[in-house]
């Protein structure tokens, strides 16, 4: 008898508990990965991908949350160490580079997001970031601090000083944020849909392989999770959507303010990876 393999999405769970396994050890040690704070945005991405696998591979939107939530307090715990003087990595500390506030947003966690984005870096490293990425962040921390939190901030002139790095060029990405900072349904619907297409795209072009391609295909393709948060976002202002688009299921998205996670359960793989 022939036992029958695994799908693509339970392999990368597999190997995803795997990598968890070993970041989490280097995190009760204290090692170079530790120090270096590697390894928060290696565990950050391994509960991202297994809210993936919850979703894609089991329909289960609970878990997803629950992973997405995981993610989101692994980045406010390594933020918090760094503000308290934890070295680390100038990489690890990018805005742009960091997804765990947007996997908050997703997961209807406004307070935690709102914490998170306190704590974000507040201007763009160049050696490590293009502006304009860094100014889409950004906005969306900002934004959402304003919307949850009632923090005033420019808004406007992080849109404009974007736009004026963009020198005449479109990005869609700004039209949405314009969209939202302006209250408009129809513009943001329009702008959301021509980010969708644009990464729909984009992934279409990667080179077909059972390698880190396939994963992506698999995983970030399938769900787009930037437009989970300008959902969320959307939905905040009060603007009529769509309740699914072409990689945005009606399963992914979280209603507002579920039951949290137990505070510490990003650091609590399954026993069986712990030996």
């Amino acid at each position: 008898m022939s036992s029958l393999r695994p799908t693509p999405l339970e392999v990368i769970r597999d190997d995803t508990l795997f990598a968890l396994g070993k970041a989490l050890r280097s995190l009760r040690v204290g090692d170079a990965r530790e120090q270096s704070g590697e390894v928060y945005s290696t565990v950050a991405l391994c509960h991202r991908r297994l809210a993936f696998c919850a979703l894609l591979a089991q329909a289960d939107a609970s878990r997803f949350a629950t992973h997405l939530c995981h993610s989101g307090r692994t980045r406010l715990q390594f933020l918090k160490l760094v503000a308290a003087g934890h070295g680390s990595e100038p990489l690890y500390r990018c805005a742009s580079k960091a997804f765990s506030f947007i996997d908050a947003l997703a997961a209807g966690q406004l307070d935690l997001a709102v914490e998170i984005a306190r704590l974000e870096a507040d201007r763009s490293d160049p050696s490590l970031e293009y502006e304009e990425d860094f100014l889409l962040h950004h906005f969306l921390h900002r934004f959402t601090m304003q919307l949850h939190a009632g923090v005033a901030s420019e808004l406007s002139g992080i849109l404009d000083r974007w736009e004026s790095m963009l020198q005449g060029n479109e990005d869609s990405y700004l039209m949405v944020c314009r969209a939202l900072l302006a209250r408009s349904a129809p513009d943001f619907n329009q702008a959301l849909e021509d980010v969708i297409a644009e990464r729909i795209l984009t992934f279409k072009k990667k080179p077909r392989d059972e390698g880190p391609n396939d994963e992506l295909r698999r995983t970030e393709g399938a769900i787009f999770m930037n437009g989970l948060a300008l959902l969320r976002l959307a939905e905040l202002c009060g603007l009529e959507t769509s309740r699914e688009y072409p990689t945005l299921p009606g399963m992914a998205r979280v209603p507002l303010g579920g039951r949290l996670p137990p505070a510490d359960g990003w650091r609590d793989p399954p026993a069986d990876i712990l030996d």
